[in-house]
């Protein structure tokens, strides 16, 4: 026997593998911990993994109250009976007393809860407690400075809880944090991005459609005095009234519309660019031709896609483009037996001044993005322009290479 070998009694390599599975569930849990899972998943997965490492037949993550009562937010092994009782007040049990304390406590025997002065509603979850379980471990849960709660561990036999034993529970305490925490940072992050899209909305009703009918406003108040002194003028102005009008009411139908994102799943695409197409008329004061060819339905994917392309280039024709004819034409292919394509085309075209580098204006004018769009769906985008001959941009979409990517 080579006398470097080291041998390892059957204890001994029975505690190196409890503590590679403590080791292997720990590095788990903070991967699952840096997922998009709900909060209420990743508590329970927290929950389910304390279990068996600490030897526990059930587990709770219990939440502090503004009333000074703990619920139960996550929980295994508790049976229902014991679970509508069990609404624990700030330091009673061990529950309410770790989460008082923010210090582990255990009771070796759960019978010495009933020696404590708790209200009678309280004794009936205590009376079932003892009855399936023998000891009790909670340890609190802190997040910064807030006294979240506590997760507590219930042993159906007499259980000695070793230091190492609260060692782990601690850990398992501090994940739970670490998943509340991070979930209210990401709820915080998607109501800010909310509230900037509520403003950005606003933003838009206020530089298009208020301003739009201000102007359409103005003209219906002058066509009275035009009529009989200049009959051309007149129409004229009857026409643009039209285009600020329909364009207005474009720009609310846009704008519910991205309001509820949902809506767009029944709308056809051709409607939706038609809607685009009517709106920046009414800003641009100038016809935007909007034609298609065929019909078909397409995923919801490639429909927000398009429809995203065809906003911002409009936006930047209406913004830097000083264009007089803007064409949009929409190409569907042969349509199938399900009333689905192969491919579908989009042409975007103005007359305005163009640009000579499409390096130097692609970031200014959002030309990466609508690139970075179009990669993300396996679709074609082409960009052309030349100074003072205007801009013309082609989006392809083919089924067959979205299938392949």
């Amino acid at each position: 026997m080579n006398h470097n070998e080291q041998t390892f009694t059957f204890e001994e390599m029975a505690e190196l593998e409890r503590r590679r599975l403590v080791a292997d569930s720990l590095r788990g849990t903070l991967a699952v911990l840096n997922s998009n899972l709900s909060l209420e998943k990743l508590l329970n997965y927290i929950v389910n993994q304390a279990c068996p490492l600490l030897n526990a037949d059930a587990a709770a993550i219990y939440h502090l109250q503004l009333n000074g009562v703990l619920t139960t937010q996550a929980l295994v092994g508790l049976s229902s009976d014991y679970v509508q009782y069990a609404n624990i007040p700030l330091g009673k049990l061990a529950t309410g007393k770790a989460a008082l304390s923010r210090q582990p406590i255990y009771f070796a025997d759960t019978k010495q809860l009933l020696q404590d002065n708790v209200d009678p509603n309280l004794r009936d979850a205590i009376e079932i407690l003892t009855r399936k379980f023998k000891s009790i471990l909670s340890v609190p849960i802190e997040i910064r400075d807030e006294n979240y709660g506590s997760l507590t561990l219930y042993y159906k036999e007499n259980h000695d809880i070793s230091d190492e034993e609260i060692a782990l529970a601690k850990d398992f305490s501090i994940q739970a944090a670490l998943a509340i925490d991070n979930a209210r940072l990401r709820m915080r992050v998607q109501q800010d991005a909310i509230v900037e899209e509520r403003n950005r909305l606003a933003r838009e009703l206020h530089d298009s459609v208020t301003q739009n009918l201000f102007s359409a406003s103005l003209i219906a108040e002058t066509l009275p005095k035009l009529i009989a002194r200049d009959p051309e003028k007149t129409l004229e102005g009857l026409n643009e009234l039209c285009l600020l009008t329909r364009g207005a009411l474009a720009e609310m139908r846009s704008l519910l519309l991205e309001l509820r994102p949902h809506a767009m799943e029944d709308v056809q695409l051709d409607i939706l660019i038609r809607q685009l197409s009517e709106s920046a008329s009414g800003r641009l004061r100038k016809p935007v031709h909007f034609s298609v060819s065929g019909q078909a339905m397409l995923p919801m994917d490639v429909r927000l896609t398009f429809y995203r392309v065809t906003q911002e280039a409009l936006n930047n024709i209406i913004k830097h483009a000083a264009a007089n004819c803007v064409q949009i034409s929409l190409n569907y292919g042969e349509s199938k037996m399900d009333g689905t394509c192969d491919w579908v085309q989009l042409s975007i075209e103005d007359d305005g001044c163009g640009f000579r580098k499409m390096d130097e204006k692609a970031s200014h004018l959002g030309f990466s993005i609508m690139k970075e769009r179009a990669q993300a769906l396996g679709a074609e985008l082409t960009i052309k322009s030349q100074v003072n001959c205007g801009t013309q941009i082609v989006l392809v979409w083919k089924a067959n290479r979205q299938e392949q990517l």
